[in-house]
């Protein structure tokens, strides 16, 4: 995988991630709680010691900071695992690097955002206020664990982090959020002709309901009853009295289900005849019958025997959706905040798009290499 396509992929999980930021926002503003700008919103094993030794350094420096093999391999290394348990070396390589290459170009990527995000702080920012919004977050994963300060710290330590670590993450992930926040702040109201083009365009999907039907069937076929000592005529005579009597039945009060169970042609006879939920239009000939009885039936009722293409059928309407949409007056409000999500993650893809591409790692193919290299003498010492 070249290196531009693994920064088009990082782009978009860049973008994914981003948008759990903006997601929540709808057509409304945020208040701030922080002043200023700083808040808006496995063949079998090889000997590892035959293989080249890694070169190409422990650690890849960018700009200030530096990133580890481990941080590049951790993410992914359960499937990389998984993949050196059914291959040699060489496809390993083949396959691993390019995914450690994704990594490594998202966080190469999150770090250049998170310096775009220190470089914009104002620099009258009040720290104090800054720490109380995170010891808030701090509270707020001790929470998810009863409480228990000793239960939180134990999941850092199983997760290799500790609490000034995660500190750390909460102060770099506020100044992100706050960054972006203000980065794709678009001032321009909408429109209500911008709101009506866009829920024209997009009610199909959003918001209509589509019609479907449950229902159950006595399936009972002609082509069952042929032999070699009578004719089509005959066969297709003893179906059609077969289906009177069944539907005789159903009217003195039989059970459906079990008529189905005993006399019905169809796969779903176990089930007593229930077929999953179709959608109108959606059955093909000479099923297209059913579809047709039961939409004439209210729920409940069940249909006198229709013949179509030397099959009976025999059907009771389960349940009925029809099909509708709602107006726009009344999830106009829905409409907006969908309009305003949309345009803001087109924001935050020019703005991902445009820091990627400053990312330049033609210098870190020896390390990608190492990466891969230890990958596998990881999984080779743990085996």
């Amino acid at each position: 995988m070249s290196i531009m396509k693994m920064k088009n992929t990082v782009i978009l999980i860049l973008t994914v991630l981003t948008a759990i930021w903006i997601c929540g926002c709808g057509g409304s503003q945020k208040t701030s709680d922080v002043s200023g700008a700083l808040l808006d919103a496995q063949e079998p094993k090889i000997d590892w010691r035959t293989l080249p030794r890694p070169s190409g350094g422990l650690t890849l420096s960018v700009d200030s900071e530096s990133i580890t093999a481990d941080e590049v391999i951790n993410p992914v290394r359960q499937q990389l695992g998984e993949m050196a348990g059914q291959m040699d070396y060489e496809s390993f390589r083949n396959r691993v690097k390019p995914l450690l290459g994704t990594v490594l170009v998202q966080k190469v990527g999150d770090i250049r955002l998170y310096e775009r995000a220190k470089a914009a702080l104002p620099e009258n920012i009040d720290e104090d206020i800054i720490n109380k919004i995170i010891e808030q977050e701090v509270q707020i994963f001790i929470a998810r664990y009863g409480g228990d300060y000793a239960a939180a710290e134990k999941v850092l330590k199983s997760m290799g982090t500790t609490w000034k670590d995660f500190y750390q993450f909460q102060r770099r992930a506020m100044l992100v959020q706050s960054f972006v926040s203000t980065e794709i702040r678009d001032e321009k109201p909408v429109t209500h002709s911008e709101l009506l083009e866009y829920y024209n365009r997009m009610k199909g999907e959003y918001f209509t309901t589509e019609g479907l039907l449950e229902f159950r069937v006595i399936e009972i076929e002609a082509a069952k009853f042929a032999d070699a000592n009578s004719s089509i005529a005959d066969a297709e005579q003893k179906a059609k009295s077969l289906a009177a009597m069944v539907s005789e039945k159903i009217k003195k009060g039989d059970d459906f289900g079990e008529l189905a169970k005993q006399y019905s042609n169809d796969p779903a006879a176990k089930n007593g005849g229930l077929w999953k939920p179709i959608r109108p239009g959606s059955l093909a000939e000479p099923y297209d019958a059913i579809e047709k009885a039961a939409e004439n039936l209210d729920i409940g009722q069940v249909s006198e025997p229709v013949a179509e293409g030397g099959h009976i059928f025999i059907v009771k309407l389960e349940n009925k959706q029809v099909s509708s949409c709602k107006p726009f007056e009344e999830v106009q409000g829905d409409v907006e905040s969908r309009m305003m999500y949309e345009k803001r993650r087109k924001r935050v893809d020019n703005m991902m798009e445009k820091i990627m591409s400053q990312v330049d790692l033609s210098y870190a193919e020896g390390f990608l290499e190492y990466c891969t290299q230890k990958a596998w003498r990881d999984w080779q010492m743990s085996g």
